[in-house]
């Protein structure tokens, strides 16, 4: 069939549309900026700075705007829902805060446990040592002030793309995929490791609700909060179980408690030739065991003897 000129006017105005379209996608994607946040929940001592105000107490239900700070204190924590549904779950001993006109949250001190729900666009997490970049997923930030060191780890897959890691100075770049973390000390990037999931979500109060078996502990949150946490849940899941997958196939190793050694050199650790000493895992805020760990191995050790069927971690909480 010839192309007439009415054809070609038809299929420029078509590709425009079509381009037109896209860029409003992208601009609605980009335009999901945090403006504002609800602190939904408090526990102790929780308190609220006010554009380098002096500290005062918060409480359920205070609005927070750019350029405010929110800090717990010792055993004590905050949850916070911003305007476009990101939920973010403060430690003790954090302080936490957002600019304005980004999609930038910023912690100096302490930790949080960040979910941003999907299609909100690009996220930037800031430390002193780290920057984090994000297309909506869950992980956590923790930084100590003492050691100028940052760490971040990665719970969920996010269909955007990876979790992108940076230090202060943004010359080092690495990825994060589901379950594994990374250490930032004094500018320098360390080695990605990964975590054990499972403990994770047994040790971690913060990460409650994303976890397989943990549906009942959505029932007393917020519609807002529950479409949240329920979007991040969905990104999880898959995560949790391929990771269990994957260490259930170490059970075929004789995994002895007496000496691990034959185990961690498979993995890659080199062990002093003294006998080791196992060491229980304490349950705190955000305690993340890395699989190439004593805690790592002997929680594997005892999975490998009880092998359930299903995970259902935090159910006694």
């Amino acid at each position: 069939m010839p192309i007439t000129p009415q054809k070609i006017v038809f299929w420029q105005k078509l590709a425009i549309s079509i381009v037109a379209v896209c860029l409003s996608c992208e601009r609605a994607f980009a335009d999901s900026a945090i403006d504002s946040a609800e602190i939904y929940r408090v526990r102790n001592q929780v308190e609220l700075n006010r554009g380098n105000t002096n500290w005062k107490p918060a409480q359920t239900g205070d609005t927070v705007v750019p350029q405010d700070s929110v800090k717990t204190g010792a055993n004590s924590r905050a949850e916070l829902l911003f305007n476009e549904g990101t939920l973010v779950r403060t430690a003790a001993g954090t302080v936490f805060r957002f600019p304005l006109g980004k999609r930038r949250f910023e912690l100096t001190s302490g930790a949080a446990l960040i979910m941003i729900r999907p299609q909100q666009g690009e996220s930037t997490i800031v430390t002193p040592e780290a920057r984090i970049v994000t297309q909506g997923t869950a992980l956590f930030v923790r930084h100590d002030r003492q050691r100028n060191a940052s760490l971040v780890g990665v719970l969920t897959e996010s269909p955007a793309g990876l979790v992108k890691v940076k230090n202060a100075n943004g010359e080092i770049a690495i990825e994060l995929q589901a379950g594994q973390f990374v250490s930032i000390v004094n500018g320098v990037i360390g080695l990605v490791e990964y975590f054990v999931l499972p403990m994770f979500y047994e040790t971690t109060e913060l990460a409650v609700g994303l976890a397989t078996g943990q549906e009942n502990a959505l029932d007393r949150e917020s519609p807002e909060v529950r479409a949240t946490i329920e979007a991040i849940r969905a990104e999880a899941i898959n995560p949790l179980q391929n990771q269990l997958a994957w260490l259930g196939s170490f059970c075929q190793f004789n995994l002895n408690p007496d000496d691990w050694r034959p185990f961690l050199q498979l993995l890659g650790v080199n062990l002093p030739s003294q006998p080791l000493q196992l060491q229980t895992a304490t349950t705190d805020d955000l305690f993340v065991v890395p699989l190439r760990s004593l805690e790592g191995l002997s929680w594997l050790s005892n999975y490998c003897q009880v092998k359930p069927q299903s995970l259902n971690p935090l159910k006694n909480r």
